[in-house]
């Protein structure tokens, strides 16, 4: 299993992390923001082929390395998300509510969008 990680262009932009099997097909993506000054993290997508391999909850233990101590949010949850997060609460002692809305800062300011001045930073590949 190969995790590539993306970090983000500003300090609460998103991360990525997406996985890839040996043969190099990818099986899942997590998406996630992280605001220091609040200390608030949103996961914003997580979505894996290979369900029950533990996958996902190796890469939510990840995301909460990013933000330890933090509170933490969701976006708008699938039926197995329903499942998912409860059980990773029980595990971590971090609550995960679905939340109906974002940080304000989280948000892209009103108005036409402008196209980042510099490129995204390269992908690492991450140890998980």
């Amino acid at each position: 299993m190969r995790f590539v990680y993306w970090p983000p262009r500003q300090p609460t932009g998103h991360r990525r992390i997406r996985m890839f099997d040996r043969s190099g097909y990818d099986i899942g993506v997590l998406v996630w923001r992280v605001c220091d000054v609040c200390r608030v993290g949103s996961i914003n997508q997580i979505s894996i082929t290979m369900q029950r391999q533990g996958l996902g909850r190796r890469l939510i233990r990840r995301v909460l390395a990013d933000g330890p101590g933090y509170a933490w949010q969701t976006t708008g949850q699938s039926p197995e998300a329903r499942q998912f997060f409860p059980a990773m609460e029980r595990e971590t002692g971090v609550a995960f509510p679905e939340s109906d809305g974002v940080r304000d800062h989280f948000t892209a300011p009103p108005g036409p969008r402008l196209l980042p001045t510099r490129r995204r930073p390269r992908p690492v590949l991450e140890r998980m």
